[in-house]
């Protein structure tokens, strides 16, 4: 028979029975009842173990997931000017000529497709070696035309970017990007992508 019950499943019915029936009657005897009072109005309030037990894995549950809310790292905003002065410190970067500073401003992770080469430099270390025959033309560089966009924890700068290089007054254009995320272990925005290709030509 479906409806026939265990005796474990009759015994826990009726302590749910003497439960309910003492919630209606308005005492909480039914469970060895322990006594507190409120500060508010100082009226006596009768609390079960049960009921005890109810609430601390209520608001124990809370309390750790306010704990993990804390542990979650807010988004974090950045504005349009922001965002140019990171193109700046980038630029004056290479205008020191040290390629291990330049490298910095890239994420540890990052991919740079450079206007020279077909192949992608990606991590710090590739980037590096990279810029290290590009920081002996004494280059600087100047945005021409540029659009910014901007998220949480991200940040995106593309356009048309102009090179002056210092050893032979040589300038060439060419179109970039630049995707900017930031990096909560050292509180930094940092390039996560550079990516720069010549105009066509026409």
């Amino acid at each position: 028979n479906p409806l026939r019950q265990s005796p474990m499943m009759m015994y826990w019915n009726r302590r749910l029975l003497m439960v309910t029936t003492a919630v209606v009657a308005g005492t909480t005897s039914a469970f060895a009842p322990i006594t507190i009072t409120n500060v508010r109005n100082t009226t006596p309030v009768n609390i079960t173990p049960l009921h005890a037990g109810i609430r601390e894995r209520f608001f124990g549950s809370m309390k750790r997931k306010k704990k993990r809310d804390r542990l979650v790292p807010a988004p974090k905003e950045i504005t349009q000017q922001q965002v140019v002065d990171l193109f700046h410190d980038w630029n004056d970067a290479l205008g020191t000529g040290q390629s291990k500073l330049v490298a910095k401003t890239y994420a540890n992770d990052a991919i740079l497709i450079p206007t020279s080469l077909n192949e992608p430099r990606v991590g710090s270390a590739s980037i590096q070696e990279y810029f290290e025959n590009v920081v002996k033309r004494k280059p600087s560089v100047t945005i021409v035309d540029g659009t910014i966009t901007t998220g949480h924890d991200w940040a995106m700068n593309v356009g048309i970017y102009e090179w002056s290089f210092g050893d032979d007054g040589s300038k060439k254009q060419a179109r970039f990007t630049f995707v900017y995320v930031y990096n909560e272990d050292i509180k930094k925005w940092m390039i996560k992508h550079h990516h720069s290709s010549a105009l066509p030509k026409g």
